[in-house]
């Protein structure tokens, strides 16, 4: 049973909330929870940090709890009404770039405290360590319902070593959440699995489990979670484009991710290499935006081709205007994404996404090119889309169609009556 707070002020603000036909409303007060460095290149600090800035402009109040300075935060927030406060950590996990704070109870009484100062309404948690397990019992102890992003639940380890693996993921992670570990199976790799599992062990402490995608959205009611609703990410700003009504050569496709195996880098770098070596000089250029463990051999491969081109690492910023510049969109990864933050990026910036991963739908159905995944069936594919661009322009134009689904303005609709809906009801309990 959960605990209520003997605080008038709550009692005042919750019938307020729940009075969703009142003019009077109070905007809601959301604390969203993220373990990972928010200075880090990957899709679930980029969704989330969008996300509070698409509630801060419909109406709500968000403070975001993370390991990561001050300094960081000005680097990275997308909008000045977000709060931040630093929750630092005592160490980073090598090689991943992982801050690690243990779910301890001074940690846990740190958070009641910030909670019960800034009246918060939700926790919403967006990862799956020790500050999230953390601030789910916090919330439990406070009577709060708690909201789970989860970003993957396709997490994949090395071929190499899964038995080792395993063992270690399981008692790292029981070490700093202080979760007895789930054990169902998940993956057949056993270290896939034991990550998989991380995700599991945490989204069973929500009362709502929120996945971008459909097909992610199965697998964890598959897993056995209840609560599992779908909503897909957003793009709060939205970048000075136009859909294409013509493609003038060279037909310019861009990668834009982390540079490392599970986004396949060096699938799109082979097929660009064969693309351009079939095609006359001056009919494609291709563009890679992005850092990571492959980038070196993929410029290694691309040596001599000058239609492949590296930016490196980019703003967030910049990505909509690198986008805008491009015909199409590569997203390469097969079996490892939730719902890629760069299909959203794509469609906001009214530009199609030649794919390889059958599973992925949101924002695809008219803006997607389905593309075999080897890295000639990929070059066959590009090479035909010099030779036949009405593809890439049906596809921009189906893009520009899609952009409402991914609206700001609808995300936070969606999210805020979630919300709402489960202060309403006072959740399902924490289990």
């Amino acid at each position: 049973m959960r605990a209520h707070l003997p605080f008038s002020s709550r009692s005042d603000r919750t019938k307020l909330i729940m009075k969703s036909d009142s003019p009077r409303v109070a905007p809601l007060q959301i604390a969203v929870v993220c373990d990972y460095a928010l200075d880090y290149l990957g899709g679930a600090q980029t969704a989330l940090l969008q996300e509070a800035a698409a509630v801060v402009a419909a109406g709500g109040r968000v403070v975001v709890l993370s390991p990561s300075s001050q300094q960081v935060w000005q680097q990275v927030c997308p909008d000045d009404r977000i709060d931040h406060v630093t929750m630092p950590a005592r160490w980073t996990l090598p090689g991943l770039q992982l801050p690690v704070l243990r779910n301890t109870e001074g940690l846990r009484r740190q958070l009641q405290t910030i909670l019960v100062e800034r009246s918060i309404d939700i926790v919403h948690l967006q990862s799956e360590f020790g500050l999230s397990a953390a601030a789910a019992m916090a919330a439990r102890r406070l009577g709060l319902p708690v909201v789970h992003t989860v970003h993957t639940f396709f997490w994949q380890a090395p071929r190499r070593g899964q038995f080792l693996i395993a063992g270690l993921v399981r008692r790292f992670h029981r070490r700093v959440t202080g979760l007895v570990p789930t054990s169902v199976r998940l993956a057949d790799p056993r270290a896939d699995s034991a990550l998989r599992n991380m995700t599991l062990t945490v989204a069973r402490q929500a009362d709502l489990v929120i996945s971008p995608s459909a097909h992610q959205a199965e697998r964890l009611r598959t897993a056995g979670l209840e609560q599992v609703t779908v909503l897909a990410n957003t793009v709060s700003t939205l970048p000075e484009a136009a859909p294409l009504t013509d493609v003038v050569a060279p037909l310019k496709i861009i990668w834009i991710g982390r540079c490392v195996p599970e986004k396949r880098i060096l699938t799109f770098v082979n097929a660009a290499v064969r693309a351009a070596e079939r095609l006359d000089p001056g009919q494609i250029q291709f563009t890679v935006a992005g850092d990571g463990s492959q980038l070196a051999e993929a410029r290694e491969i691309a040596a001599g081709h000058r239609q492949i081109r590296f930016l490196g690492r980019q703003d967030h910023d910049r990505i909509g205007a690198l986008l805008a510049d491009a015909h199409l969109l590569a997203l390469t990864s097969r079996g490892f994404d939730n719902q890629p933050m760069t299909i959203v990026e794509a469609v906001m910036a009214m530009r199609g996404v030649v794919y390889c991963d059958p599973a992925l739908t949101e924002g695809l159905a008219g803006p997607g090119i389905s593309s075999p995944a080897s890295d000639d069936a990929l070059s066959d594919t590009f090479v035909d889309l010099v030779r036949h661009p009405e593809q890439v322009i049906k596809a921009s134009q189906a893009a520009a169609e899609e952009r409402e689904q991914f609206s700001p303005g609808c995300h936070a609709a969606t999210l805020l009556k979630l919300y709402r809906g489960l202060i309403r009801s006072g959740g399902r309990g924490i289990r």
